[in-house]
């Protein structure tokens, strides 16, 4: 006789980080506003997904935030789910971040 242990249905990001900078996660949007001068077009990550999750792309590799980007986790039982990251920048170097 043998068990079977059901497979991870989670998947999820949990946290996403810019350097220093905690994104905002509420639902599948991930949110983030970076300081002045910093550049849309050459960024990477670091995300927490769900254990035993997989993620689409990798969020350390460089990529252009100019427009949202999506990733896809993928559970470990094949549940999907898509979340959309948006980058914007202070406007000057006194706005608040």
């Amino acid at each position: 006789m043998s068990l079977e242990v059901a497979k991870s249905n989670e998947a999820k990001i949990l946290s996403w980080k810019f350097g220093d900078r905690l994104a905002t996660i509420s639902g599948t949007d991930i949110k983030i506003k970076l300081r002045f001068g910093t550049d849309k077009t050459n960024l990477s990550a670091t995300a927490t997904i769900s254990p035993k999750a997989t993620i689409d792309s990798k969020p350390a590799s460089i990529k252009d935030y100019t427009n949202a980007v999506d990733f896809t986790i993928k559970a470990e039982d094949g549940t999907t789910k898509k979340y959309k990251v948006t980058v914007t920048i202070s406007k000057n170097e006194k706005d608040k971040i």
